[in-house]
Parts: structure tokens; sequence; C-alpha cells
């Protein structure tokens, strides 16, 4: 169903909407706007548009078609890195690669250890640490991502589907003490995974050179990770080291869901998304976030409005 919702359906339905007066922020996916649920106002509507580029698209069918009131999220992926500029002003973009690895690098990961882990052993207790080996290991994976991206390799990470197989991280993860397998199979599961995926020849000697070039540079592991892979590295940590029993943990999107719930306002207020947002609306005078959200950010932000 969601191949049929095309951007020019999504913009058709914020044109011939007369019932709500308000603005339309555009996000990417579901779990976008779950997020944005807790933050906006009554004032501000979500649609989701199914994919990054279909948000870019619709705004600007919105904007062809004269209208004003819509103002989109995507997340920044390697944009960062490959310094893609972004040239639209009511198109914001995520502080690191992805919306996921905002909550990763947040207070959100220590409420989701405590209430999926409840582990007692010392040795996986530290946040800070754990953090830093998800991150270690999403990082391999980040650079072939980028490797692909950046030499047109024709590798597939994710399924065409939302119900499609998963990458088997497990391949290149060892389950047993968390380490890394190596990039050979990393590379050799990824191009396995492609096969079926992929109208190109997938050469193993082509992308382990591809990978090799792009890991001479030193890049920002924020900009380089992607939030479902830590996801799924989390999963992996829990389930097979901690050995967590929670019912509640039953693949990556359950990770990805707690990581949800447990974002809270005062996280978000201290991200530039939030500022960049905030400055946008105040420019426009349009009322975005909610009370609970716009009081928070007016209290971190008075002392430097004050020095200035």
């Amino acid at each position: 169903m969601i191949e049929y919702i095309t951007p020019d359906r999504i913009a058709n339905s914020i044109m011939q909407d007369s019932t709500f007066l308000g603005h339309y922020l555009l996000v990417e996916g579901k779990k976008d706007l779950k997020l944005f649920n807790k933050f906006i106002s009554s004032k501000v509507a979500i649609k989701v548009a199914w994919g990054c580029e279909n948000v870019k698209e619709v705004l600007n069918i919105l904007d062809f078609r004269g209208h004003t009131k819509s103002f989109g999220v995507v997340d920044a992926d390697f944009s960062t890195i490959l310094e893609i500029p972004n040239n639209s002003e009511n198109l914001f973009l995520t502080d690191f690669h992805d919306i996921e690895v905002m909550m990763f690098e947040s207070n959100a990961l220590q409420t989701v250890l405590n209430i999926l882990g409840k582990n007692t052993n010392d040795k996986y207790s530290d946040v800070q640490e754990i953090r830093e080996k998800l991150f270690e290991l999403g990082v391999e994976l980040g650079y072939l991502k980028l490797a692909n991206k950046m030499y047109d390799l024709g590798l597939s990470f994710k399924p065409e589907r939302i119900e499609g197989n998963q990458l088997k991280y497990k391949k290149f993860v060892s389950e047993v003490d968390f380490s890394f397998l190596g990039e050979d199979k990393m590379v050799e599961t990824v191009i396995d995974y492609s096969r079926s995926r992929s109208s190109k020849t997938l050469d193993f000697e082509e992308i382990m050179s591809a990978l090799i070039n792009v890991k001479k540079e030193i890049y920002d592991q924020n900009h380089l990770v992607n939030g479902h892979d830590l996801s799924n590295l989390l999963y992996i940590f829990l389930k097979k080291l901690i050995k967590s029993t929670n019912k509640m943990l039953v693949d990556f999107n359950s990770i990805e869901d707690s990581l949800l719930l447990a974002y809270e306002t005062n996280d978000f207020v201290k991200t530039k998304l939030c500022f960049n947002i905030c400055e946008w609306s105040s420019s426009n005078e349009i009322e975005v976030f909610n009370e609970s959200v716009s009081q928070i950010y007016k209290n971190i932000n008075a002392p430097l409005e004050h020095a200035n």
C-alpha cells in the first residue's frame, strides 16, 4: 500500500483539507510521527511521507502551488560527511545521522537498558561503555554504507518491504563476546543479502577496495553510524550477552519503540534540531511545540539571551 502513496497524493490531501487551519509537519515514517507527537502543539498536524525524498518532493510540490504552511524533518544521513547543503528554509535535518542516533546519544539509552536489561553483572553496567561498544561496531557497517553510496556498489542493507527479512548481524558480530568478526565476514554477509535485491555484479574485491579507501578518512561517528544498526546491535547485546528475558524484547523494533518512549522533552530541547525549528517558528510566528517543550526551551535559552 505504501508504494501507492505518492508525493502528489500527500500534497493533494494537504491542499484539500479545509478542516485544519494550522501547519503541517512532514516526516519520513511512523516512528518519526510517534516521536514528534510528544512535542508538537495542537496547531501542527503530522503527515508521514514515507521516505526522505518524498518529504522533500511534497514540500517542493506545495511550494510550487503556493502553500506556505508546511515544513519537514528528515534524517541527515551522510549529508554532513558528504557536505551536501540543505537549501530549504522549511526543511530541518537531524543533529546526527538519524533520529535514532540522537536517541542513543541521549539519556533514553540508560532508561532502556534499565527496563530491558536489568542486569546485575558489573561488567555490563556502565552505560557509556555500552554506548561506546555499540558505536564501535556500528561504525564498521557505517563505513561500508558510506562506501556503497560514494562508489555506487549496488549493496542493499534493508528489505524493500517493512515485513521483509533483515540483515543477519550475527554473521559478523559475535553473539558470544560481542566482538566484530571482521570486514570480510561483514562484506560477505551484505553481498549475500544483496544478491536478489541488486541488478549489479557484486564483486567482493571491488567492494573491499572501496571500503579500504573510505576508511582512510576519519569521520564523526555520530554522522557515520545508522540508528537502525545500533538498535539491532543492542538487541544482540541484551538478548545474547545479558540474556534478558524481558517479554518486551522482541526484535530491534522493540528497542526503538522503547527509545521513543524514553526520549524526553529535556533531551529534545537541547538539540540543534529543536533550536532550528524554534528559531524558524519564532520568525514566522508559528506555535510549533507544546507548552512543555516551549517552557523548558525558554528556561534553557534565557541565560544565553540575557548574556547577549
